[in-house]
């Protein structure tokens, strides 16, 4: 979570704590961006929803703990540091700074995901 000011022009709300009621992921596209959103214990993280081995979603993959599996490949990253911790990934997971403002979910989406090499080291597709 951060702690900058919710009235910041970057953070943007993008859903309410009330949708994740009976899930554990949420994905929104918000202005281009493919962001999927995990409830991990009383954290929202929010991800790019691509997976930095081949661009596929994220979506539906396994969260143990605090660690991201990938449904198609078996790629997994550390939710907290965007880290691949296992291949065939090995660049990180883009990562978003989320947070939880009254039932609001904000995320700041002013640093997006770079141009991607997908399989070589890229965060996925723009």
């Amino acid at each position: 979570m951060n702690d900058a000011p919710a009235n910041s022009a970057s953070w943007i709300q993008i859903a309410v704590l009330e949708e994740f009621q009976g899930q554990r992921q949420i994905m929104r596209v918000v202005g281009g961006l493919e962001v999927l959103l995990l409830r991990v214990g009383g954290d929202i993280i929010a991800v790019n929803n691509h997976c930095t081995h081949l661009g596929k979603s994220l979506q539906g993959g396994r969260i143990m703990g605090t660690q991201l599996t990938c449904p198609f490949h078996g790629a997994c990253f550390d939710l907290k540091s965007g880290a691949a911790l296992s291949g065939p990934a090995v660049a990180p997971l883009h990562l978003f700074p989320a947070r939880i403002d009254g039932e609001n979910i904000l995320v700041d989406l002013s640093k997006r995901p770079g141009k991607s090499t997908i399989g070589f080291g890229g965060d996925g597709p723009v």
